[in-house]
């Protein structure tokens, strides 16, 4: 081979600096040359101010290559997890920021909005998480002390942070998580826990965390972690899943067949593959009524059934699909189920909503309608 076609070992480049940014460097030569006891070159001091930032440096490069293709990136972030349980502090990265976007934007709150998307549940699991990274920093005085305090609406309160006291300023950045988790202890009537998002991935990403370590203390809340991710990635990128692009001859779906239609009395569900890794689910809602309705999309299905479950007496439900509401005016319980985008409104008794859940818990009951449903939800994240 000739000398000519070699790659040379090492790449030499020069750099142009200002008059401001070569006096620091040349501080930063006499600093390391007093340092190691020995002459040190300018050229050198530059080459070690690289090699002191390359890990922080190669963390960046890394989180922004998998951001320019987010599908493929957390894809393969949920695939690392479910066989390795470990990922790369880029990859927590990702996820953190994925995470912040389910967790913050589009958030459903009661009354408002039905179902409450993120969940208690998932709110407090997000406020353990944050303390558990919180506990475990690299050092003790944290700079994000302040955002943490406020990120979770610590100047609401009467606590003030000392400007010169960092144990203090601990002590009221854990005494304000558990204040937040005190107010989601109720069922009814919680409240949300400030931009606990923008905590945690703060928490990830700057306090200095090793990889390692993340994934053992944030393993317990996976789940929660990723559920609000992949919905981040639903909310961003057009409302699609978190899914392999490109047909998958080896996706499970493609093997399963759906259990066959159930009735109760005029009431009729049935399960129709799209060939794929969709299927609709068809409710005929009797003859009498002649009319029929088609769920084509998860989150839909997901909103439906929490619909149905969790509809109380006397308690309006409100949701982004369907609105129902129950009424016991001049005569039996009536419940109206209204379909927002056909803007349609549909009349049950209890005994025909009664029989329409329980037919979505009996199509429950399959397990391979289990399966598929989830892993609808590990594509399209926490929907309800």
């Amino acid at each position: 081979m000739s000398i000519l076609s070699k790659k040379p070992r090492h790449e030499v480049i020069s750099v142009r600096l200002n008059e401001d940014r070569l006096k620091l460097l040349e501080r930063y030569q006499k600093l390391l040359t007093d340092q190691l006891g020995r002459p040190v070159s300018l050229a050198e001091a530059a080459f070690l101010v690289i090699e002191e930032r390359v890990v922080g440096m190669d963390r960046e490069a890394s989180r922004h290559e998998m951001l320019r293709t987010p599908t493929e990136s957390l894809y393969h972030i949920r695939k690392r997890w479910e066989s390795q349980h470990s990922l790369s502090s880029p990859e927590w990265d990702v996820l953190a920021e994925y995470m912040l976007i389910g967790t913050e934007e589009e958030s459903q709150e009661p009354p408002l909005l039905r179902p409450a998307v993120p969940s208690r549940e998932s709110y407090l699991a997000l406020l353990d998480a944050f303390e558990a990274v919180y506990q475990n920093r690299k050092e003790h005085t944290s700079k994000h002390t302040w955002d943490y305090f406020g990120g979770l609406d610590g100047y609401s309160t009467k606590v003030k942070l000392s400007d010169n006291d960092p144990e203090q300023r601990h002590q009221a950045v854990l005494k304000q998580i558990a204040h937040r988790k005190e107010l989601l202890r109720p069922e009814e009537k919680w409240e949300r826990p400030g931009n606990i998002g923008r905590c945690l991935l703060t928490a990830i990403r700057d306090e200095g965390v090793e990889s390692t370590r993340l994934d053992q203390i944030l393993a317990p809340y996976w789940s929660t972690l990723w559920g609000l991710a992949a919905r981040g990635h639903w909310i961003r990128h057009d409302r699609q899943p978190v899914r392999k692009a490109g047909a998958n001859e080896d996706d499970f779906r493609r093997r399963i067949s759906l259990p066959g239609a159930i009735k109760g009395g005029d009431l009729k569900v049935s399960f129709v593959s799209s060939g794929g890794t969709e299927f609709a689910t068809q409710i005929d809602f009797g003859a009498a009524r002649r009319f029929s309705y088609l769920i084509t999309r998860y989150p839909e299905l997901a909103e439906f059934r929490a619909m149905l479950e969790g509809l109380p007496p006397k308690r309006p439900w409100n949701g982004k699909h369907f609105f129902a509401e129950v009424s016991k005016e001049k005569g039996p319980t009536k419940c109206t189920l209204w379909l927002k985008h056909n803007e349609v409104g549909i009349d049950f008794s209890e005994s025909e909503w009664n029989a329409l859940r329980d037919l979505f818990r009996q199509a429950s009951e399959s397990p391979d309608l289990q399966r598929w449903l989830q892993e609808l939800r590990q594509e399209y994240g926490e929907q309800g």
